[in-house]
């Protein structure tokens, strides 16, 4: 069996901010010399999504508006609220995000695997992953790992 695991780092803009990371997928691929197997691309922040998705700005709006509709910065969240939240206090820099929160729990995607045949990466004709950030622009990473034969 094969392995290849690698670290991208990624400096987000902010909520909504789709990063294509289909290149770094394919290029991993490549590197692993994986006939057969499988590519993992994951997230290992609460408030980030990854998705596989169609690159078209439209979507992309869209996509950031519904989410605001669903989970908007303006709602009461308890998360936020530092006079009853008593857990994840840790953080030097608490901000209000739980509406960031919610719309990740919400997707609940933090990761997406995709096959590889015959050394290709099986993505459909307009299908790119994507990293997505759902809170404020910060330090990011998404893990690439592929495994297989």
């Amino acid at each position: 069996m094969k392995h290849l695991f690698e670290n991208h780092d990624l400096a987000t803009a902010g909520p909504g901010e789709f990063i294509d990371v289909t290149e770094d997928v394919l290029s991993a691929v490549e590197r692993s010399g994986v006939s057969n197997g499988q590519a993992l691309v994951y997230s290992p922040h609460t408030t980030c999504t990854v998705l596989i998705q169609e690159r078209e700005s439209g979507f992309f709006e869209d996509f950031h508006e519904a989410l605001g509709r669903l989970a908007d910065e303006a709602t009461y969240y308890r998360h936020d609220d530092l006079s009853i939240r008593t857990e994840g206090l840790d953080d030097d820099e608490l901000h209000p995000n739980g509406w960031s929160h919610v719309q990740a729990g919400l997707l609940g995607s933090a990761s997406q695997t995709i096959p590889i045949v015959d050394g290709q990466l099986l993505l459909g004709r307009w299908q790119k992953v994507f990293f997505c950030e759902l809170d404020r622009a910060r330090a990011r990473k998404v893990f690439i790992q592929i495994t297989g034969e």
